[in-house]
């Protein structure tokens, strides 16, 4: 058994998500990672039910800092990574103890930058997971704010000493790591198929509606005025399991995310790697928002056309009550959208093995 330190990004479930499915198949062969992240650690526990694995708090990266999920606020988000960037031999201190503590065999990480600089002092292998790296991300924002580009290229510089690199569909604008590895979709799959999955939740023959807009919620939700639409249900999954009418909240106990994606008629919410993944895992149609200035936006849109069939509804329709005009016209799957195994997290983990000689 080998020890591995896995940084994770605490921007969003996604990475944490994504993250847990490879650290499962490192712990079916054997390896304990210790998750070094600030996303809960509840996540992580539900992905990785059976599994031997440690959690660290600690902040990894500053992501893109969010008033909720399709609003950003570029002013804290400058300052936080500036602050975050200052402190960088602090961090490097605090890593290294751990590599002590938990005699790790080698660093991976999504997308923790500082993970790599980590990774070269050490004398550790290392390999970055990902589909984007936070300086594409930041330097997008010149426009608002050009000192971005001077924080961009400081974290471009410690991706850039990654020893290998894994990515996948939905992945852009990557720095030159090589070697580079190409996997299918890192994602789950729902065991069920959507018949068994609604028969075990006992729900009525009416179209069901999947409402997620990933791990900072939503202002406004009043505003789809879902009530007014009785004839469909609306799911909501959280801590606790409710009913009120048409609107169904789900313990996140009781159901995965990944059940309710295949369950429902179609998925709503906004355009990320984890939801997108899994719309294109379990066939499921997508109606979408945009999220917000984020350089990701643009070419995840165009790109998923391919996989799923989907529905751009505008910021005003969506709180103005215009969902009811956009669910009863959903697309359906055809022969032209293309699948994917799924098969990621397996591949991902051993070329992680591989390189790190365990």
């Amino acid at each position: 058994m080998a020890a591995i330190l896995y940084f994770v990004s605490g921007h969003g479930f996604g990475h944490a998500v994504r993250a847990a499915q490879v650290v499962r198949e490192l712990s079916s062969g054997g390896h304990r990672c210790t998750i070094v992240t600030s996303a809960p650690q509840w996540i992580f526990d539900a992905n990785l039910a059976g599994c031997d694995y440690a959690y660290r708090a600690m902040t990894v990266d500053e992501g893109v800092f969010q008033v909720d999920s399709l609003r950003n606020d570029l002013t804290q988000t400058y300052d936080r990574w500036k602050i975050f960037l200052d402190g960088t031999e602090r961090w490097l201190e605090a890593g290294m103890a751990l590599v002590r503590e938990t005699g790790a065999r080698g660093i991976v990480s999504d997308i923790a930058p500082l993970a790599f600089p980590l990774a070269r002092r050490t004398g550790l292998p290392s390999v970055l997971v990902t589909t984007f790296t936070w300086d594409w991300i930041l330097d997008f924002y010149r426009d608002e704010n050009p000192a971005f580009s001077e924080l961009a290229r400081e974290i471009r510089a410690s991706y850039l000493m990654a020893d290998a690199m894994v990515y996948t569909p939905f992945a852009y604008c990557l720095p030159p790591i090589r070697p580079s590895f190409f996997v299918p979709l890192i994602a789950k799959k729902a065991a069920e198929g959507k018949r068994e999955i609604r028969k075990r939740l006992g729900w009525e023959d009416v179209p069901h509606f999947f409402v997620t807009f990933g791990g900072y919620g939503v202002s406004g939700i009043d505003g789809l005025r879902l009530r007014e639409m009785p004839g469909c249900r609306f799911v909501f999954l959280g801590e606790t399991s409710a009913r009120e009418g048409n609107i169904l909240r789900l313990a996140n106990s009781e159901v995965s995310h990944q059940e309710l994606v295949a369950a429902c008629d179609a998925v709503i919410g906004k355009p990320g790697y984890g939801t997108v993944a899994e719309c294109a895992l379990n066939r499921t149609p997508f109606v979408y928002t945009s999220r917000g200035k984020f350089a990701e936006y643009g070419p995840m849109v165009a790109e998923m056309a391919a996989y799923i069939p989907s529905l751009h509804i505008p910021h005003e329709e969506l709180f103005a009550g215009g969902l009811r005009n956009y669910i009863c016209r959903i697309p359906p799957f055809n022969d032209s959208h293309k699948t994917d195994p799924g098969t990621g997290a397996p591949a991902a983990a051993g070329i992680i093995t591989r390189r790190f000689g365990i």
